[in-house]
């Protein structure tokens, strides 16, 4: 009774394994700002610098529950690493980051899976930055 209990864990969570690598997915993305440059991004004079308006290309890994945003760009801020425990099933949801000035950022998805469209914000900034996939 016992071993089969064993047995009938242990497959199950060899199945829970194959299932979330199966997510696991990389794509060329790209950063830019939702509404193109917009001054209250940074707080003011802040938001012309090219941190936040310049556009921020790279790649976006996902490795079971954490994606990885790696910017090819040479402007500073622009990588970044999250866990994506917190969304829901169908992938939609936030999530929270923290960036490496420990400021707070979120990121925002529609249901889905895959190379898709994603959204990040700060909590004490006005602008929000669209990460699309680029082919």
């Amino acid at each position: 009774m016992r071993l089969g209990l064993f047995l009938t864990t242990f497959i199950g969570l060899a199945g829970a394994s194959h299932i979330s690598s199966a997510a696991d997915a990389t794509w060329p993305a790209v950063g830019a700002l939702e509404d193109g440059l917009s001054t209250s991004c940074g707080g003011g004079s802040i938001g012309t610098t090219p941190e936040f308006t310049s556009a921020a290309y790279g790649q976006v890994d996902i490795k079971g529950n954490t994606l990885t945003f790696r910017s090819t760009s040479p402007i500073p801020n622009h990588s970044f690493t999250v866990d994506l425990k917190a969304l829901q099933p169908d992938g939609s949801g936030r999530v929270v980051g923290i960036d490496k000035n420990n400021r707070e950022f979120y990121l925002t998805f529609d249901p889905g899976s895959g190379a898709r469209t994603f959204h990040m914000t700060y909590r004490l900034k006005a602008c929000r930055r669209v990460y699309t996939p680029k082919t």
